[in-house]
Parts: C-alpha cells; structure tokens; sequence
C-alpha cells in the first residue's frame, strides 16, 4: 500500500514486484473506487479519481469507476445482516467491477486517521460473504494490510 502524502488523500495500488515491459502494455481492467463522502464532486479525491481514470484510459485501459457517495445504500447494523443479508440490488454492479478487476484503487480522505465511514459501509457491504457462502470479494486477493490474513 502507498499512502500518497498530499493532504490526506490515500490510494491503494497494487503493483507486482517484477512488471515486463511487455506486461504494461497489456491492457487491463481497472475499477477506481472514489470514497470521498461529498457527493458534490468538488473534493480533491474527486480530481485524483479523475486523472487517474484519464491516464489509465490513455493507456487503453477498461475503466469501470464507483462513486461511492451516489450510492443509496443501508448500512450493516447487525450480526444478522453481515452474515445472512442479501447484498442489495444496488452494490451488485459495484461488487462486480471489484471482483473483476485486475487492479484495484481506492481513493479516500482520511478522517480521524482512517476512511469515512461511508466508504467503511460500503466496503462491508460488498466485501462479505454472501448468503450462499461464497465470499462477495476475497478480501486476502484484494487488498493488502490488515484485511489479509497474509499481514
């Protein structure tokens, strides 16, 4: 994980050790979670979300993009609900850009040292088990830190 200094402003990548040359040409899926909780655009998170999208698509990379602050979505309040809820219909196409994805970067200010809590929602949301068992996005896979069982 690298924390990006300026103003607060964290990003997520996930960059392989030993990337070819040839590697980086490939293009690939990228999904830019934007977790700035002000849905009005006008944050810094907002512009980062922004230029990453424009160089990454530059590149000839599939962009898929979620805005988490136009999102309608109940928060987890029970045991109950994180482990027998369904995901709700609106996080399906969320959830899907994650798991597909071949590179994941999340863009968040950090208050009181951690994500909003929106983003935090969010993340539960789609990153739990499902119902069935199967796991929404394998967090080990996905995200470095103190999610992976690895750390």
């Amino acid at each position: 994980m690298r924390q990006s200094p300026d103003r607060g402003a964290s990003e997520l990548i996930s960059v392989p050790s030993t990337v070819t040359h040839a590697r980086s040409l490939m293009p690939r899926r990228l999904t830019i979670v934007q977790g700035h909780p002000d849905p009005h655009g006008k944050r810094l998170c907002y512009a980062l979300a922004d230029a990453y999208a424009e160089g990454a698509a530059a590149a000839g990379h599939e962009i898929t993009r979620i805005e988490v602050a136009q999102l309608d979505f109940p928060i987890l309040r029970t045991q109950e609900e994180f482990e027998r809820g369904d995901l709700p219909e609106m996080l399906v196409g969320a959830r899907d850009g994650i798991v597909s994805a071949q590179h994941l970067v999340a863009i968040f200010p950090l208050w009181h040292g951690t994500m909003p809590a929106l983003l935090k929602a969010f993340l539960e949301q789609v990153m739990r088990r499902r119902h069935d068992g199967h796991v929404g996005v394998d967090l080990q896979v996905v995200l470095p830190g103190p999610w992976s069982a690895r750390a």
